[in-house]
């Protein structure tokens, strides 16, 4: 059972308690629900699956002549909006793009708001407006900002349960739909907290949650990745299945091979099964590709690939290749905003001190010690450093 709850927990928690609601159809002067229509939905699916893989000209070629048509629909904006959301999701510890994020996803669900006041039961306004203000709402979970994120998740909730009355065979709402049932059935469980008021919450059942997400996985245009994505986490982090966790890691590293993210959790999660040499040659490859292609976010890449790396070389006794790849995790970190809430950046410094310590290099250990002991995150690191510094 988990110690804590997690910032996916939490927001999952509270969507459980949230309502949906209804409106009035009056349908004048609308454009089609392209969602339904059998020659869209293809094309958005490779426009989808080429924004997952940072090619965001390809998705706009794609569109361009369903855009030509359909101008005013919210559609585009909200796949203008979702490429902003990776440069996001990209280095979350990068502020930077904050602002112009939540301008766009708020945009999106204004216009599709637009479009729902002449026809309230128009599928695509209620599909952008839910999965904008979704978005929305896990950037404010993951700043912290819990009262932000639960008015998003009521607004998504509300235009997700108000299309599923509509639409129940819309492939696309089986990612949430199983992410409720399976978290109604999961937290009452793993929280004896959450059991004082499950009887006020419908009945979950994590088995067939999961077999929704699965059928999303395959299917949604939307919710593929993100399905693909969940089915991993959950399988890691509560199923305890590890092995069918990095399937799912492993099909987004190679469904999307020019996604940082996707590259550095498949990493990470090779590196906690103890698959060491399978992670080195991951991280061989993606370093290799993003240098090759000069694809974005290199440096974060670098960052996380390369204290992975260090860890591994570190317990296989390769002392001085170790201390290459921390090094240069430690500087590609040295170089990203807001250096001192990075918690691979602080595991790096540490790991090169602690090294160069063990090689009595005393004033190489300080160097990097001193900068670790000086971080706002990764309070284990730190407390190791100050010990070390004391012992010098």
């Amino acid at each position: 059972m988990k110690a804590h709850l997690s910032r996916l927990t939490v927001f999952f928690l509270s969507l459980l308690f949230l309502t949906g609601s209804s409106g009035v159809a009056f349908a004048q002067g609308t454009p089609p629900e392209l969602i339904n229509d059998e020659e869209f939905r293809p094309v958005a699916q490779a426009a989808v699956d080429s924004v997952y893989n940072f090619n965001f000209e390809a998705a706009d070629n794609l569109l361009k002549p369903w855009k030509k048509e359909y101008p005013g629909h919210p559609l585009w904006m909200l796949i203008d909006a979702m490429q902003m959301w990776w440069q996001v999701l990209s280095d979350l510890e990068d502020t930077s793009h904050d602002e112009e994020f939540f301008y766009k996803m708020k945009r999106a669900d204004y216009e599709a708001s637009r479009l729902l006041r002449k026809d309230s039961k128009h599928a695509d306004g209620l599909i952008v407006k839910a999965i904008s203000n979704g978005y929305v709402a896990r950037q404010y979970a993951n700043r912290d900002e819990w009262l932000n994120s639960i008015s998003s998740a009521r607004k998504a909730l509300s235009a997700h349960e108000y299309l599923l009355e509509l639409q129940p065979g819309l492939i696309d709402l089986k990612l949430a739909e199983g992410l409720k049932l399976y978290y109604l059935a999961y937290l009452p469980e793993a929280y004896p907290v959450v059991k004082t008021v499950s009887w006020a919450m419908p009945e979950g059942n994590k088995d067939k949650g999961l077999e929704y997400m699965r059928d999303a996985a395959e299917n949604a245009i939307f919710a593929r990745a993100e399905a693909t994505y969940f089915l991993g986490n959950i399988n890691y982090n509560y199923q305890d299945d590890y092995d069918e966790a990095v399937t799912y890691f492993e099909e987004l590293y190679r469904n999307y091979p020019h996604n940082n993210y996707y590259a550095r959790m498949y990493v990470g999660s090779l590196y906690k099964m103890g698959r060491y040499d399978t992670a080195l040659k991951i991280i061989e490859n993606s370093l290799i590709r993003w240098q090759n292609n000069d694809l974005p976010h290199g440096d974060v890449l670098k960052e996380e690939l390369l204290t992975w790396k260090g860890r591994i070389l570190n317990r296989q006794s390769n002392h001085a290749r170790a201390i290459e790849a921390f090094q240069e995790a430690f500087q590609a970190g040295e170089s990203l905003p807001n250096t001192k809430h990075r918690s691979f950046y602080v595991a790096s410094g540490y790991y090169l001190g602690k090294l160069h310590h063990d090689r009595s290099s005393y004033s190489e250990a300080r160097k990097y010690l001193s900068k670790v002991e000086d971080c706002k995150t990764g309070d284990e690191y730190i407390q190791r450093a100050r010990q070390l510094l004391q012992s010098m």
